[in-house]
């Protein structure tokens, strides 16, 4: 399965856009929907830490795959996510 997430804008403001986007990710693998519950927490912690005003572009993906599909030997799970300021100048 693959996942993927995004916003831009302010700092709260993406903060909740992507709140409402994880709330709608469904994974039937436990542990790729605990990963995609610790990228959650993760984003949401540094999106804190910002001046909520702050512009800000996060993007975060994710996906789930076997080597063998048919008998799931070999699982692997690859995780992408940026969280960067937005600079304006004038």
């Amino acid at each position: 399965m693959s996942w993927s997430v995004s916003a831009c804008g302010p700092a709260a403001k993406a903060a909740e856009q992507l709140e409402q986007q994880f709330t709608k990710i469904t994974c039937t693998d436990p542990g790729e929907q605990e990963t995609v519950q610790k990228v959650r927490a993760l984003v949401a912690q540094t999106l804190a830490t910002i001046d909520p005003e702050k512009l800000v572009n996060v993007t975060g993906s994710g996906s789930m795959g076997y080597e063998e599909w048919s008998s799931h030997v070999g699982p692997y799970q690859s995780v992408d996510l940026k969280i960067s300021p937005i600079h304006l100048t004038v």
